[in-house]
């Protein structure tokens, strides 16, 4: 029960010590953290309700202790939210600018702001299965689990993709893709880079792929609603093929970008990483997943995603281009 307690003490401390406030039309007082503002409303994220949507035409006054980059009709300005009595302000280094709500297109804050509040473990699965009987019987199913970790400095991220298909008793899909990518943040666009995976194909008699790799790479945009970046690097990859074994240097170039819309209730997404062999045979690999996720709350949502591996020199009978289409479910945790 003390324990209970002192963490309780910590976290209400946490809070009062970074508590941004909105107020009403109608005098309702809410305490939390602005997430952003994007398609017309405010996203705040509250210690006694969660995630919570608010129309800002219904907003008298904001005020925050962090600043955020607010575009008002074709302006971009820097500040904090203030509110003086039924007036509006975003104060920046250098002025003051009287806000009308009617005229925000969009408020963010960069990661480097804003990690030091979220820190910690995120999970996203996605799950795919579809069944048929009749004339023909098929089963199929794709899963796709993500986990991620930040910090100030560091990030983490591991992805794991299988997708098995079978129809009428012959195995026609059978793949395992496990990645993870770690940036270590030089500045505040500049990172270091580190990756490793592993890859398998029955179907294609790729035992194994292993791939480890270094390099670095720059964030081009790491916002509250969208990121871009892209890394480049040397890799060692190892390929069990068939019962032959091979070691080949490789260059990968790497790509993720992520962007939420209409109050981040949609999600685009695409990730893809691009490995150019350096050895005889100068083989080249591709592998992209490329989606959408609508949120219908804070936990589930339902997603369409395309996930394609491509092979330059595949196995003799296999084709080069792998295409998988998944329409499914998405649950945070």
């Amino acid at each position: 029960m003390f324990l209970k307690l002192c963490v309780l003490g910590f976290l209400s401390c946490a809070v009062a010590a970074h508590a941004d406030l909105l107020v009403m039309d109608n005098g309702d007082r809410i305490t939390g953290r602005l997430d952003s503002i994007t398609g017309g409303k405010a996203i705040f994220d509250t210690p006694y309700a969660g995630r919570i949507w608010v129309e800002i035409a219904n907003i008298r006054t904001l005020e925050t202790e962090e600043a955020y980059a607010v575009r008002m009709g074709d302006r971009m300005i820097e500040g904090t939210f203030a509110g003086e009595g039924d007036l509006q302000q975003l104060i920046g280094a250098d002025q003051a600018a009287i806000v009308n709500w009617t005229g925000v297109r969009s408020a963010t804050q960069s990661r480097n702001a804003f990690t030091r509040f979220a820190a910690g473990w995120g999970s996203h699965l996605d799950l795919a299965l579809s069944l048929a009987d009749g004339n023909s019987s098929t089963e199929a199913f794709n899963v796709l689990l993500e986990v991620d970790y930040q910090d100030e400095l560091n990030a983490h991220l591991v992805t794991a993709l299988l997708a098995r298909e079978e129809g009428e008793g012959l195995l026609t899909r059978d793949q395992l893709d496990i990645d993870y990518g770690y940036k270590r943040f030089l500045t505040e666009r500049w990172y270091g880079a580190g990756n490793a995976e592993y890859f398998q194909d029955t179907l294609k008699d790729i035992d194994s792929r292993i791939t480890l790799g270094v390099g670095a790479g720059v964030q081009f945009i790491d916002n509250s609603i969208q990121n871009l970046s892209s890394d480049i690097g040397i890799s060692a990859v190892r390929e069990d093929i068939g019962g032959d074994s091979d070691v080949e240097p490789a260059l990968r170039l790497g790509v993720d970008y992520q962007r939420f819309v209409l109050a981040k209730t949609i999600e685009l997404f695409h990730r893809q990483s691009i490995l150019q062999l350096l050895g005889d045979e100068k083989n080249q690999v591709f592998s992209s997943s490329t989606g959408i996720r609508y949120a219908y709350n804070e936990r589930i949502d339902t997603n369409f995603r395309i996930d394609l591996a491509y092979e330059s020199d595949p196995p003799p009978g296999n084709e080069r281009t792998d295409t998988t289409y998944s329409l499914g479910v998405g649950i945070k945790f």
